[in-house]
């Protein structure tokens, strides 16, 4: 078999005549076989090589590129093609768009294509690639350029000369100390052990007299000085110096971190203990120490004392949760903890504050002994009574951090669910519910019903959202939510994403999940189709290079119907999606156009190549 027509015989009159198996996945060892075999002529291949690059697909090049696609890997067996160079640099633009150096022939090209053209770099004749790469590094004049080249290669060819010295070029240099001080914010930027900026840090650190500045520094070494003996010795030094001031504190922090267990940092811990006035810095200190030393007496001895004496509920909570890590059977603990929990009943001076110290009680306290049947008891009794309706949703979502498959909290928050009038106090009752006992079908009907009557938007929202937890991909909760996300295209992104994007988890073999995706995926389309950003919008964001969200929202969807979609639904996917493929919504719609293009490419590949034709023509 040395004819490259049995493989690929295009017959445009009538394409159920021809042979297309260069888009069938089990012919294509096959066809790589056949390049590589010396007893075809090599003009065979040439032909077959150019039949493929020249290939007019009809239905807007998706087969055109799959057939590109295929000639550049058999390079990988035939590397003597004399149409090498030519698709090697045609790859090379589809990768990299920018790698283009007339502005005029700029264009952003569909990830999809991009992906796979990087992909196919990797499978066609390396040194072709390698070559390519070279010479882009020795021509180009955009350092962003030479970066993306210079690191290419440095993978397809470890130790190239060419990389490693246009990686050399483009290392940052820092000429300042202040830019070193920024280093916590832009992490990454200075290399770990880059002795320049350690001395500069150092130096920094020793002579400022602004403490912020200092702080900085300090931070700044435990993050890049890792083993650096200079650090070490310069921070030793700033503990001796500065014994029990508050930047001691970072200081032993930072040195933890590039010398662990050096004896300086505990003894600074415990001499700010033993000497500070501040009792937050104190504690501080003690939780720290119990940290990297958790048996050490001195710290023990300093959280147990502020259980039994400190004023302040949140030093307390703190104190208790580094106890409780160190030993999860502390009585004294969990008695402080439960009883925070129990003040969330009360009408303090403060309840915002109250409100965070008894969530933040109860969270510890579930993590160790999370069936703790006085704290159920506790949250229901506030549920069943509480006036206030922010304490009430408070104890609400704590109720779902205890009690899995307790009766008494599972019935209270069914009650709830059927009773309230309030639909975020609703929301966070079913969150609870499905935390304790998952997959409860009985609240469905009463979310259902406030999709349908509430007369708010929020409402119809958080019972949307709720229901799409308990039951993924309900047709009416994601309705529901295109509705909402349509209306209000700056709002809810994420509620709605999530939704659709937990389709994938879906199994669908299911038959009950089939029906769902029957009536879920043409809402999903109708919603591609008609969603937009309002024109103010549009006019700001002209030539914006920033993903808004609109465009990220449409992205995610196309990307989540990609995985979701069966066989049967493909060829009505394309007939319903192809005339959004036009120029005008390239120009006009472009993040439109790319989540059209991003679908039909998927269809592309899953459906045979007279079948896609018929749908997309």
């Amino acid at each position: 078999m040395h004819d490259w027509q049995y493989f690929f015989n295009h017959d445009r009159s009538n394409l159920n005549q021809g042979t297309y198996r260069i888009f069938e996945p089990e012919w294509k060892a096959e066809i790589l076989h056949w390049f590589s075999q010396k007893d075809v002529d090599r003009q065979q291949k040439e032909d077959f090589i150019q039949a493929l690059i020249d290939f007019d697909d009809g239905c807007g090049d998706f087969y055109r590129y799959r057939a590109y696609f295929l000639a550049a890997e058999a390079l990988s067996q035939f590397p003597e093609c004399s149409l090498g160079d030519a698709i090697v640099e045609q790859l090379l633009k589809w990768s990299y768009a920018y790698f283009r150096q007339d502005k005029r022939d700029w264009q952003i090209l569909p990830k999809p294509l991009v992906q796979t053209a990087r992909k196919t770099l990797e499978l066609t004749d390396r040194k072709r690639v390698i070559a390519a790469f070279v010479h882009l590094v020795h021509t180009t004049e955009s350092r962003s350029i030479l970066r993306v080249a210079a690191e290419k290669l440095g993978t397809l060819d470890p130790g190239n000369k060419s990389a490693i010295a246009a990686l050399t070029l483009l290392t940052p240099v820092v000429e300042n100390t202040q830019t070193f001080c920024q280093i916590n914010q832009n992490p990454g930027e200075i290399p770990v052990g880059d002795e320049t900026a350690i001395a500069a840090l150092v130096h920094l650190m020793e002579t400022t007299l602004n403490k912020d500045n200092c702080c900085n520094a300090i931070a700044a070494l435990g993050k890049i000085a890792v083993g650096n003996q200079t650090a070490i010795a310069a921070l030793v030094k700033f503990l001796q110096i500065n014994q029990g001031d508050r930047i001691c504190f970072d200081a032993s922090q930072a040195l933890w971190q590039i010398d662990p267990g050096n004896a300086s940092i505990i003894k600074s811990l415990i001499h700010i203990i033993e000497t500070s006035a501040n009792i937050s810095l104190i504690n501080r200190a003690a939780t720290y120490l119990l940290e990297i030393e958790p048996e050490n007496k001195t710290a023990i001895a300093t959280l147990s004392k502020t259980l039994e004496t400190s004023q302040s509920d949140n030093e307390r909570l703190q104190a208790a949760q580094s106890l409780l890590q160190v030993d999860s059977n502390n009585q004294v603990a969990i008695n402080v903890l439960f009883g925070l929990v129990k003040n969330l009943g009360q009408s303090p001076k403060h309840p915002d504050d109250a409100q965070y110290i008894a969530d933040g009680a109860a969270r510890v306290l579930s993590q160790i002994d999370p069936s703790n049947q006085l704290a159920i008891n506790a949250l229901v009794e506030m549920i069943r009574t509480a006036d206030d309706h922010s304490y009430l949703n408070l104890a609400v979502k704590d109720l779902g951090l205890f009690g899995a498959g307790n009766e008494a909290a599972i019935l209270t928050l069914i009650e709830l669910i059927a009773s309230t009038k309030d639909d975020y106090l609703l929301c966070n009752a079913v969150a609870s519910l499905e935390k304790i006992d998952p997959g409860n079908k009985i609240v469905i009907p009463a979310l259902l019903e406030r999709i349908q009557t509430s007369q708010y938007k929020c409402g119809r929202l958080y019972a949307a959202k709720s229901l799409v937890k308990i039951d993924p991909g309900n047709p009416k909760a994601i309705a529901t939510l295109c509705q909402i996300r349509q209306s209000n295209p700056y709002e809810h992104e994420s509620i709605f994403t999530d939704a659709v994007q937990n389709l994938e988890q879906l199994d669908p073999e299911n038959k009950l999940v089939q029906e769902k995706l029957n009536e879920v995926i043409p809402t999903l389309l109708r919603f591609i189709q008609i969603f937009q950003q309002d024109d103010d919008n549009k006019n700001c964001c002209n030539n914006a290079t920033i993903l808004l969200p609109y465009e990220s929202c449409l992205l995610d969807i196309a990307d989540s119907l990609t995985k979701i979609l069966q066989s049967e639904h493909l060829p009505q996917v394309v007939i319903t999606l192809k005339d959004y493929l036009g120029k005008q919504f390239y120009k006009n719609n472009s993040y439109r156009y790319e989540a059209v293009f991003n679908i039909i490419w998927h269809c592309a590949e899953n459906l045979t190549y007279p079948d896609f034709h018929k749908a997309i023509n």
